[in-house]
């Protein structure tokens, strides 16, 4: 559980560079709650745990419907599936599709950015907060991969908190986007990308590991039970 937690974080870690290339702008131009360095650095706060509830949301969502859709007996063999998948997608990425692609050309995702432009109109940690959580509704190819490796959790609750400990990864690059993005600059943020197939190669072993586990386990617990 904490190694796939930590993947998660990496993932959004070493994915915060896509996310100050798609979202930087909309971070940079916040109706800050103040001038000062703390407002300033409050406000970026408020603004990226917005984005993290959204994830968390999200996660909270993905667990109920793989614990409706997938029985407890195969939730095991789901979390291999899933990591192969990951594996299978990690070499795509690296070898033939160098950036991940979404379709955002529809009603919602239009009606999110209308929203956001009313949001933006005025000054308060309450439009910033909710500025940060329809972020976290924008169409995101990692976000959606993050979603993919959480489906295969198990849990509900695992999976709000591998979604939420994606979003603390990207966290750090956000909040300092405020004060930094100057230091972000596109070779860098092409060079980090490189390493995004690697985070979803580990991902997706971990996933296949833990899938393992949980199935030697419960064949062991089957065992002990038949025998008393």
């Amino acid at each position: 559980m904490t190694w796939l937690l930590f993947s998660a974080w990496v993932m959004g870690f070493v994915g915060s560079t896509h996310c100050i290339g798609m979202c930087g702008p909309l971070a940079m131009s916040l109706p800050m709650a103040g001038n000062s360095t703390f407002d300033r650095l409050f406000s970026a706060l408020v603004y990226n745990l917005g984005r993290i509830t959204t994830y968390a949301f999200y996660g909270s969502l993905i667990g109920i419907t793989q614990s409706v859709l997938v029985p407890f007996v195969f939730q095991h063999e789901l979390s291999i599936i899933m990591g192969i998948l990951l594996i299978l997608m990690s070499v795509y990425f690296l070898f033939f599709q160098k950036t991940i692609r979404v379709f955002n050309n529809n009603a919602f995702y239009q009606w999110v950015t209308k929203t956001l432009g009313v949001l933006y109109q005025k000054s308060s940690l309450q439009n910033i907060f909710l500025i940060g959580a329809l972020n976290g509704l924008l169409p995101c190819g990692l976000v959606y991969l993050a979603l993919a490796s959480a489906f295969a959790t198990g849990t509900v609750m695992k999976s709000i908190l591998f979604m939420s400990f994606f979003g603390l990864g990207t966290l750090p690059a956000m909040w300092s986007m405020v004060f930094f993005a100057n230091y972000f600059s596109p070779l860098l943020r092409g060079y980090m990308r490189k390493v995004y197939p690697f985070i979803f190669a580990l991902t997706g072993i971990l996933l296949i590991i833990r899938g393992m586990t949980d199935a030697h386990n419960l064949h062991d617990t089957i065992q002990t039970a038949c025998r008393k």
